[in-house]
């Protein structure tokens, strides 16, 4: 019974290992800004991205070379100059993508923005520009 309970007790060990997260976080303030995030693999991606300055560029792939079970991605931009993000997902599950942008100082929003979401679930997108 007790090496019962210490081989179920590896396996479980085992299989959670196996199905860990990924998960990235990227703060940057400067005049040019630049963050790229790449995930992959059969697990949960989580990326957020958040970026002030004159210029911000953003792109997260997630599961785009190995699908993976779900995406979530988040990126908020704060630039004077322009603000440009790209999401890419594919999951066996669901994908979850939201891009915010904003222009300071009055300048005219030169704002560009642009998901594709592949999934075997729920595919939801939220863009909002100003």
């Amino acid at each position: 019974m007790r090496k019962l309970l210490l081989a179920s007790a590896a396996l479980f060990a085992l299989s959670s290992a196996a199905y860990a997260d990924n998960t990235a976080t990227t703060v940057q303030v400067g005049l040019a800004n630049g963050s790229t995030v790449n995930q992959q693999g059969h697990v949960n991606d989580t990326s957020t991205t958040s970026q002030l300055g004159l210029v911000n560029s953003a792109s997260t792939m997630q599961g785009t070379t190995a699908p993976s079970l779900n995406n979530v991605s988040s990126v908020t931009q704060i630039g004077v100059l322009g603000n440009s993000a790209t999401t890419g997902q594919v999951a066996t599950g669901n994908n979850t993508s939201g891009i915010s942008q904003t222009t300071l100082f009055g300048f005219p929003p030169n704002n560009s923005a642009s998901v594709g979401q592949l999934s075997g679930g729920i595919n939801l997108s939220t863009i909002t520009q100003h």
